[in-house]
């Protein structure tokens, strides 16, 4: 079995002393132990670059350094303010506006289509904890993630959070401060907590209400 810095030159290799066996476990959405060493000293070094890349003002350098944290394709532009764990877990397609002060927690993949627009304050998450208190077990328990998807020509409305698993389809429109907790069809309008399709966006720009 490949080890995880050899699938992806992003992730830095590990040391004689280091095991990368949880990592593995972390990238394929399996339980492990988010305290493991490896794994931290990859948290820290990635926490350096998102800061690197929150100094830099200046939107065409910025975007420079970000290509080397997050792979991004042309005319991908994110504000000031952004965060991620890792970085190595997000794929962003063309055209793409990511507003200020947004929040990718990227354990496990987050894949972003061409065209899409988040409004600032959005939470992307894949994380996931145990509802027991005995298994989860403070920071001692194992957690693990599952993979995020938003398709191309959305919109995300400011302070929108995006839980884990979820796959929003092409053409989406969700509304500000929305709570995306299961699956959203492609061409829908969602708002509220927990988000809901309330329309469906036709192809020639009309909306149709949805009962």
């Amino acid at each position: 079995m490949s080890l995880p810095h050899e699938l992806d030159d992003r992730i830095h290799p590990p040391s004689k002393d280091e095991d990368p066996t949880q990592l593995s476990l972390m990238l394929s959405g399996k339980p492990y132990l988010a305290s493991d060493p490896y794994i931290c000293r990859i948290r820290d070094d990635q926490a350096r670059k998102v800061w690197e890349v929150n100094q830099t003002v200046d939107m065409g350098p910025r975007m420079k350094v970000m290509s080397e944290l997050v792979r991004m394709a042309k005319e991908v532009y994110i504000v000031q303010g952004f965060f991620c764990e890792y970085g190595f877990n997000i794929t962003i397609g063309e055209d793409v506006f990511i507003g200020a002060n947004c929040t990718f927690l990227d354990v496990c993949p987050i894949k972003i289509g061409t065209r899409t627009m988040f409004g600032p304050n959005v939470q992307v998450l894949t994380p996931s904890h145990p509802i027991s208190p005995e298994e989860r077990n403070g920071l001692q328990g194992r957690e693990w993630a599952i993979p995020v998807s938003i398709g191309n020509d959305c919109w995300i409305g400011a302070g929108v959070t995006i839980c884990p698993g979820v796959t929003i389809g092409d053409g989406c429109t969700v509304g500000a401060a929305t709570v995306v907790t299961k699956d959203i069809p492609s061409r829908s309008v969602v708002v509220g907590n927990p988000g809901r399709v309330i329309k469906k966006i036709k192809e020639d720009g009309t909306l149709e209400t949805v009962n």
